[in-house]
């Protein structure tokens, strides 16, 4: 029996940044002056969006498009026009490849800050913002491998953790990386300590909370109209404001916010879709590994948008003949008929109650997506997993997740066809600007031993820098 659960749209974009609570203020200063240092090291590229055209022998557009000798003209930062002959502008940078597809996108990602989780159990107030590290070492990461949005969001060992924010994984600050200013409300049911149904227990206290706290309001201003009324009070207006703490619960219960709920196995699935159809506010399921282990109770939250943690293979062992086998959690959610994003580790995070594995090669979004392909999901749907589905999820199924024209040019720029083992990221551009060069990448040039050609000039000599 389907359980009947209400579903509205998934993250609705802020318009303009959020304020809250500062965090972290004994660090500011020192963050500054990083940034400082850091914003000295990016690429005069992103300055000034470029005309471009971009030649590619393959293009993957999404949705299983493909197309053959593909130009696509971007300008302004969006795709123009995609085709096989296009005229070009005079004056507008060629970029030939091998292939190219959508940039990967993030719907969640617990990392990129000085501080991920709060001590404090209940913070609903606060913002990923305050914590957002531009010069982390995790979106330089991401840039090299192709990720174009992030949905950065707080771990999975706090209560109610409070907003996360979408960027794009480059710029001197949160402000000028924000895509979506204050995007998904974190929960998790993974409890620091102490018992998950607890921590479910905690959850719940937290909206009752909430939701006594509104009755009082609303019993308190009534009262005031009443006084006001009967000329027992000289006040023009009732001066009470909501409490910085509640508001945001109180939106989320309104409908004006989405939860993106952590689900750490499969014990927690039915009391996550109790929260929600209790309620009734738009919520995403961020699921355990283990929670393939219930994709009977899954199939129940159907119109609820689902993402799956990073760990995509599992061995499980028969107690009685021994024998093992890798299990893999998106296949069997796959053949259940669910539709859901897939993820990729946050490098440093391990342990499956943060949501990460330990398989170092979790860390990049194309083995994941090849995960999926070598355990039987179709290619095209497994590139979908972590281009247009978590697109679609954070509220930005129009603008990324395809190349398509009016679509942001979030591009990843190929040397070798995706599943290729010499394929590599090129360039990565987004909104029409380049914001990866591998011939530029120094730190991975310095991780591999290659190093950086010197600058020479004219008569072959090096020039001194």
């Amino acid at each position: 029996m389907k359980l009947p659960i209400p579903f509205r749209s998934a993250t609705r974009p802020s318009v303009t940044p959020m304020t809250a609570t500062p965090k972290f203020l004994s660090s500011k200063l020192g963050k500054s002056l990083s940034l400082l240092a850091f914003a000295a090291l990016l690429p005069s590229t992103l300055v000034a969006r470029e005309t471009l055209v971009i030649k590619a022998k393959n293009a993957y557009l999404g949705r299983g498009k493909t197309m053959k000798n593909a130009v696509i003209l971007v300008e302004d930062g969006k795709i123009k026009k995609i085709g096989q002959k296009l005229e070009e502008d005079w004056n507008a940078r060629v970029i030939e490849c091998d292939s190219i597809l959508p940039s990967w996108v993030h719907a969640h990602y617990p990392g990129g800050m000085d501080q991920g989780n709060e001590n404090m159990p209940v913070t609903p107030q606060l913002t990923v913002a305050d914590s957002i590290d531009p010069s982390s070492p995790n979106f330089e990461f991401l840039r090299r491998h192709g990720v174009g949005t992030v949905h950065v969001l707080p771990g999975n060992r706090t209560v109610v953790a409070g907003f996360g924010m979408v960027v794009r994984p480059f710029g001197a600050s949160p402000e000028e990386m924000a895509v979506i200013s204050q995007a998904g409300l974190k929960f998790s049911l993974a409890p620091r300590q102490g018992s998950r149904s607890a921590q479910i227990a905690a959850v719940e206290k937290a909206l009752d909370d909430a939701i006594a706290y509104k009755k009082g309001y609303e019993r308190r201003k009534k009262e005031f109209a009443e006084d006001k009324a009967n000329g027992a009070t000289t006040a023009e207006s009732f001066s009470e404001e909501i409490q910085e703490v509640q508001k945001p619960l109180l939106d989320l219960l309104a409908g004006k916010h989405t939860a993106y709920i952590y689900v750490p196995g499969p014990s927690e699935i039915l009391p996550a879709l109790r929260i929600i159809k209790r309620y009734r506010f738009p919520a995403v399921l961020v699921l355990g590994a283990q929670c393939y282990k219930a994709v009977d109770l899954l199939k129940l939250a159907r119109g609820i948008p689902l993402v799956l943690d990073s760990e995509l293979e599992i061995l499980k062992k028969d107690e009685e003949s021994g024998r093992e086998e890798i299990i893999c959690p998106a296949k069997v959610l796959y053949d259940a008929g669910l539709k859901f994003a897939i993820t990729s580790r946050v490098s440093g995070m391990s342990g499956r109650r943060g949501g990460s594995s330990s398989n170092p090669a979790g860390l990049y979004p194309w083995w994941q997506v090849a995960t999926c392909v070598r355990h039987g999901i179709p290619e095209a749907v497994a590139i979908e997993m972590f281009t247009s589905m978590p697109a679609s999820i954070l509220g930005l199924g129009k603008r990324v997740g395809r190349l398509a024209p009016g679509f942001d040019a979030n591009i990843q720029v190929l040397s070798a066809p995706l599943f290729e083992p010499e394929s590599l990221v090129k360039y990565l551009i987004l909104e029409g600007q380049i914001a990866y060069d591998r011939s530029k990448d120094r730190r991975l040039r310095e991780l591999s031993g290659e190093r950086l050609r010197e600058p020479k000039d004219g008569k072959g000599r090096k020039q001194s820098r």
